[in-house]
This record gives C-alpha cells, sequence and structure tokens, in this order.
C-alpha cells in the first residue's frame, strides 16, 4: 500500500533567494523599459526609474556573487551541477517537453534541461551586469564599450539580452503552471508530500 512520504525540495535561502530574485528582475525589467522608452514609466519620472535601476544593478550583482558562494559552500553542486550524472537522461527530457515521450522521465531534484538552462542563464546574467555597468562607468570601462561599437551598440546590447530574461520567465511560468500544484507550492513552504508508489513515474523538480 502506497504511503505517504515528505520531500523537502527548497530550503529557506533558496525559497527567499528565489522570491528577492523575482521582485528584483521585475525592478529591473520596468525600470528599463521605462529608460528605453519613457512613454512606458510607472514610476513617475526618468529620474526615478534610473534610481530603480542603478539600486537593483547593485542587488542583482550581490545575488549573483551570494549565490556562486552558496552553490559551491553548500555542496548544491553535486544536485544542481552540470555534472555527466545530473545530465543524464537529458535527450528523454527533451522528447517529455516535446510531446514525444508520456511519461516523465525520473529525475533528482533539478531535470538535466533546468541544469543547462541555469548554468546558462547564469552565464547570461554574468554578461548582462558587464553591460549594465558599463553603460554606468563608460570611461572606466571602456574596453567593454569598445568591444559593441560604441555606446548605441552597447545599448542595444543590453536591451536585447533583457528580453531573454523576459522570454525564460515567460517559459519558466508555462512550466510551473502545468506541473502538479504541490510542487509549485514548495517554492513556499520548502516541501511537499508525494505518495511513495508515484517516486519511479514522477520526477521531483521543480521547473
Amino acid at each position: 500500500m502506497a504511503t505517504l512520504q515528505r520531500i523537502r525540495n527548497h530550503d529557506l535561502i533558496e525559497r527567499v533567494g528565489h522570491w528577492v530574485h523575482l521582485l528584483n528582475l521585475i525592478l529591473l525589467v520596468l525600470s528599463g523599459i521605462a529608460i528605453h522608452a519613457p512613454s512606458y514609466n510607472v514610476f513617475g519620472s526618468l529620474d526615478a526609474a534610473r534610481m530603480v535601476h542603478f539600486v537593483d544593478m547593485y542587488v542583482f550583482s550581490f545575488i549573483g556573487v551570494f549565490h556562486v558562494y552558496q552553490f559551491f559552500a553548500l555542496g548544491k553542486w553535486s544536485v544542481a551541477g552540470p555534472t555527466p550524472r545530473n545530465l543524464g537522461g537529458t535527450w528523454q527530457t527533451i522528447k517529455y517537453y516535446l510531446f514525444l515521450r508520456d511519461r516523465k522521465p525520473a529525475y533528482g531534484k533539478y531535470n538535466p534541461l533546468q541544469i543547462i538552462s541555469y548554468v546558462l542563464l547564469f552565464a547570461l546574467s554574468a554578461v548582462q551586469a558587464v553591460l549594465g555597468f558599463a553603460l554606468y562607468w563608460p570611461a572606466g570601462m571602456g574596453v567593454v564599450v569598445g568591444a559593441f561599437g560604441g555606446l548605441m551598440g552597447l545599448r542595444q546590447a543590453h536591451y536585447l539580452v533583457s528580453w531573454v530574461f523576459i522570454a525564460f520567465t515567460m517559459i519558466h511560468l508555462y512550466l510551473v503552471l502545468t506541473q502538479p500544484l504541490r510542487l509549485t507550492k514548495s517554492m513556499i513552504t520548502g516541501s511537499f508530500w508525494r505518495r511513495t508508489a508515484d517516486r519511479a513515474r514522477q520526477g521531483r523538480g521543480q521547473y
């Protein structure tokens, strides 16, 4: 007979970091849009939008540095790092999300596509931070400005990368809404309940 098992999915640091990062990203996108197109400013003035963007770029950078620290210091690399063991079954996972496979492959806390996308997204975050600071301090980061052919090219690159984050968020939201609600709630409560008989059929991760 199947029994219920409580699965601890996200610790407190992960949960707080997730929601702080979400708020930070929303403010960065809204303030960035206001700077790029002042007619869509929800902050009242261009100076206010710039101040929000200025403050949040430091919060964005701090979150990134802290994430790297806790990723290695707390041993989360073994669970979420792009290791051969964690990336096993990548093709089967791709087939599942392309509707070419009925059952979700069994995996640990994160599936291979999550791990790959999060690593790439973090690398892109570092690039975006460099582009942003180069826009803020062009005289001190002239090498970066020159690599993009001047400030206009740098602004365009920074703007285009922001749309990658927006697109990722939309895909992430879709996948969250199509998974069992108990997995989504675990980003608030930290855990969920699962029948032991379901283990072979249902992965633990939350995309």
